[in-house]
């Protein structure tokens, strides 16, 4: 089996769909066959090994590295099922987009609609997400329903938009409408969130590092009897990224119950309130 890298030689002038990049689908290919890959693009096609230089290396697990900023190249890791692939620099729009399973790590930073309907496996960005991330394609009705998405940076607006499942971590800051229409799952954001926090939120838990600017006026304070949740939540946050590897069961925080306007059994925690 082989692990393969992609070193960016050349920008299309165009934006390219890598769906097809998959490090199982390209580990299957020869060497003879993988310059020859054709990539589609926006009304044009091009040759994969007219865009990257191509090695490879036996592996005992399907890899994938592409090595230097593509974002130009979209759908990197969309419905990927196994193995790892890594990008050394920016990628563009729909990455990781309903993947199930392996792992796709980027060094830089995602376009829009990251992690959109992922369904399973793990999504971590290094640098920034667009807009949408772990949200669902326009006209449908389910964003993210498993896995996990990990952006160290921040993240634009309606991050997690009709989220069913899955956990959500943004170190850094997250723009307007976080966690709208949430159904379900975990949402953490280490900095500061935009406005309409939670808004149309049903059910599902969202945490927040610092307390936000303005309260939605839709949640109401109060709730007991989560402590074991809470214990059971940091255990498994302890695992991640900081600043929520920092907690611990003995820092409750305080809790919200909205969005009233709609179901309202969503629950807001506010760790440093």
């Amino acid at each position: 089996m082989n692990a393969i890298t992609l070193r960016v030689k050349n920008a299309p002038g165009f934006r390219i769909d890598g769906s097809n990049l998959l490090p199982a689908t390209l580990a299957a290919a020869s060497r003879a066959e993988l310059p020859r890959i054709v990539l589609q693009g926006a009304g044009e096609t091009c040759a994969l090994g007219d865009l990257f230089d191509i090695a490879l290396e036996q592996t005992d697990m399907p890899a994938l590295t592409i090595e230097g900023d593509a974002p130009w190249l979209d759908r990197i890791g969309a419905n990927m099922t196994e193995g790892a692939l890594t990008v050394h620099g920016h990628a563009g729009d729909y990455a990781g987009i309903k993947m199930s399973g392996g792992e796709l790590h980027i060094q830089g930073d995602a376009g829009a609609f990251a992690a959109c309907e992922m369904q399973g496996g793990r999504l971590s960005i290094h640098g920034n997400a667009g807009d949408f991330a772990a949200g669902a394609l326009p006209g449908d009705m389910e964003g993210m329903t498993g896995g996990m998405l990990v952006i160290h940076g921040n993240a634009g607006a309606r991050l997690a938009d009709r989220m069913r499942r899955g956990t959500v971590l943004v170190a850094g800051d997250a723009g307007d409408f976080a966690a709208s229409r949430l159904v379900a799952g975990s949402v953490c954001i280490g900095g500061k969130v935009g406005a309409h926090l939670g808004y149309g939120m049903r059910r599902g838990t969202v945490l927040l590092m610092n307390a936000p600017a303005r309260l939605p006026p839709t949640f109401t304070e109060g709730g007991h009897g989560f402590d074991t949740f809470w214990l059971l939540f940091t255990r498994m946050l302890a695992r991640e990224i900081a600043p929520f590897s920092q907690l611990t069961g003995a820092m409750l925080p305080r809790r919200y119950a909205g969005d009233l306007a709609v179901d309202g059994r969503g629950e807001l925690l506010i760790a440093n309130s």
